[in-house]
């Protein structure tokens, strides 16, 4: 399972620009095709395609973004996505701006402003504006290095203002509300769907439109027990099914069931057995031979 940002910190062909935990903004140029792609946002992001194509389809009641150059498109936190970057002469070009809910929630408290507007069936795609194409070059063209992290913050605020003060501040804050006004999703179904990703209780409560408090509430009713040793017992089950019935790796096992750390999914997986992921794989195997 693919975080971002945290994810694109990493990548050969991102050039991190400024970061201040997950506010941040990274530069990103490939020449190939990459296509279905899964990821999940641990933060809001505003992408700007330079060049290419990129193609969004998120977890969260089918939305589907088809984004070309000097386009932008706004995707909330939280969502997982399915995403195909697609080169155009050979390049692909996209700068993505990153702000945490906090960071939102100074912006919002700023402008002291609330829209009557529906916050049904808008569009998460803006207008790349002369404006925000200045500011997007200047970014690209002065902080050819990693910028001190108390800029970050100033120009993501910056960038906010810029949409806000436009044509499209109605459309922009009708986004910008509609974060705090997601519906609430089937626990029971979610869960099933998305247990082996590698997410947070945090991250749970989030995708289900409800709070940390009330996500576990609503699970221990339905589930009769907390979200953290479902989560196991599902997770760990999974394991012992793959290792039985496939050539897997213990790594690419772990990473499958939601455990990025192999010594973590070792160390719980022998808790919860009494073996060890590779014991079980040799006891298995003589039972089998038997």
């Amino acid at each position: 399972m693919k975080v971002v940002p945290q994810l694109l910190y990493k990548h050969k062909n991102v050039r991190k620009i400024m970061v201040d935990g997950l506010s941040c903004i990274v530069h990103k140029t490939v020449d190939t095709i990459d296509v279905n792609t899964d990821h999940f946002l641990a933060s809001h992001v505003l992408s700007v395609v330079l060049k290419g194509e990129l193609n969004l389809e998120t977890y969260y009641e089918g939305e589907s973004y088809f984004v070309t150059k000097n386009q932008l498109v706004f995707i909330p936190k939280g969502r997982y996505m399915i995403s195909d970057i697609i080169p155009k002469n050979g390049e692909f070009e996209a700068v993505f701006f990153f702000f945490e809910a906090e960071l939102l929630n100074q912006f919002l408290l700023s402008i002291k402003k609330q829209t009557d507007l529906s916050i049904h069936g808008f569009n998460l795609v803006l207008k790349y504006t002369d404006k925000i194409r200045v500011f997007t070059e200047s970014i690209l063209s002065l902080y050819t290095e990693s910028a001190s992290k108390e800029v970050t913050k100033i120009k993501l605020l910056e960038l906010l203002y810029l949409i806000y003060n436009s044509e499209q501040q109605n459309d922009f804050l009708q986004i910008l509300h509609s974060l705090n006004s997601r519906k609430k999703r089937n626990i029971e179904e979610l869960m099933l769907e998305n247990f082996d990703k590698s997410l947070s209780i945090e991250d749970y409560a989030y995708l289900t439109g409800r709070s940390v408090s009330s996500f576990k509430r609503d699970f221990q009713r339905q589930f009769n027990t907390s979200p953290g040793k479902w989560l196991i017992k599902k997770r760990l089950e999974k394991a012992e099914y793959l290792l039985a019935s496939t050539d897997q790796s213990i790594q690419q096992i772990s990473v499958e069931v939601g455990y990025e750390n192999v010594s973590h999914f070792v160390n719980i997986f022998g808790r919860y057995y009494g073996l060890t992921p590779k014991q079980f794989l040799i006891q298995h195997r003589i039972n089998k031979a038997v």
